[in-house]
């Protein structure tokens, strides 16, 4: 049983109250969806949408991945998603480029959203302000306007969902009241339970203990789980202040698996956490199987965790969910404040 005091170390290092931030997710998603289904749309014409592009940085891009993995079986047209200063040259009047900078100053999408508009896409934005919002207002471009005042990373709910229902809305995919209504209800359930940490069987104080003094490597089937892996590790990176790596599978298959064979002292201080989706085809539980035999060994911990949830979206953002909470919980076990990004700062003020 952990002998961490966790309600003394949220009092004395969660100094931006991540905590309740955390447990206001659930609030976070209805929000989300009322400002995506009340959002004016009249500036953009659906029949012209032959492709979309989405545009964003660190924690504003996320939601970017999550519709990009979710609508990857659901979608008639192709998404992607952009990290970076521009947009792909395909991008023309037959796309839909969404621009999301949750504080609407990230100097990448401002300058995204400028070549798209340049190039004559039909663009929205989602963002709570900034220079972001002040060209979009000017320029009549859709604006779904969020609550400001988080850290990006902390405001999924805000920038994926309003994605989603405008995506939705226009008929990039379909997603029934249903999904949505099951979906809210289980983010409830596991919130209650993840933010219990006088719960010693919580399950996101345990994988969070076994992470301490060790690296995280992060594995999991590309189809359906990829954007899973992206947020898992940038939250352990941004929170707890630690390295994380992830990759995929088949493709580590033909290539990371071989590096599991040097340096025996560094694999003995990797712990290895590989996510299993139900819906995870034979050929891809088979070489998740057997290559946790490979690498077992050499590993200094195994953490295997099942999304079984029964819609595609539940299973993704359920493991997100649980996601946040370990790396909270792995600050707080590690004795750091998961708010400040210190070396972030440090290079946006070397480059201003």
């Amino acid at each position: 049983m952990s002998s961490i005091d966790y309600a003394a170390r949220v009092s004395s290092l969660d100094s931006h109250d991540m905590y309740s931030v955390l447990c206001d997710y659930p609030q976070q998603v209805r929000t989300g969806m009322d400002i995506g289904n009340t959002v004016n749309l009249t500036a953009i014409d659906a029949r012209r949408i032959r492709r979309m592009v989405i545009c964003g940085m660190g924690g504003s891009a996320i939601g970017g991945d999550v519709l990009r993995v979710y609508a990857e079986a659901l979608s008639p047209i192709p998404i992607v998603v952009i990290r970076g200063y521009g947009v792909p040259a395909f991008v023309g009047e037959d796309t839909l480029v969404a621009v999301l900078s949750y504080s609407g100053g990230t100097e990448e999408s401002l300058a995204a959203y400028d070549d798209a508009r340049a190039r004559g896409a039909q663009c929205l934005v989602i963002t709570s302000g900034g220079t972001l919002l002040v060209r979009a207002e000017s320029e009549g471009v859709p604006v779904a306007l969020i609550p400001g005042g988080l850290a990006p990373r902390c405001a999924l709910g805000y920038l994926f969902f309003p994605l989603l229902m405008i995506a939705a809305r226009l008929d990039v995919l379909d997603i029934q009241q249903s999904t949505l209504t099951s979906l809210i209800e289980m983010l409830e359930t596991a919130t209650r339970e993840y933010a219990d940490y006088l719960d010693r069987d919580n399950q996101a104080i345990v994988i969070a203990e076994k992470l301490v003094g060790r690296l995280p490597v992060l594995y999991a089937a590309q189809t359906g789980l990829e954007a899973v892996l992206v947020r898992w590790r940038c939250q352990i990176e941004e929170n707890a202040k630690m390295l994380a790596y992830s990759n995929v599978f088949p493709e580590m298959n033909h290539n990371e698996i071989v590096g599991w064979e040097q340096n025996p002292d560094l694999l003995r201080r990797i712990a290895v956490l590989v996510l299993h989706d139900r819906d995870d085809a034979p050929q891809i539980r088979r070489r998740i199987s057997v290559t946790l035999d490979i690498i077992r060994p050499m590993a200094a911990d195994i953490i295997e965790i099942h999304a079984r949830e029964e819609s595609a979206l539940a299973r993704v953002l359920g493991l997100i969910c649980l996601g946040d909470w370990v790396s909270f919980y792995l600050a707080m076990a590690t004795g750091v404040d998961p708010y400040p990004i210190e070396n972030i700062n440090r290079l946006k003020a070397a480059l201003t």
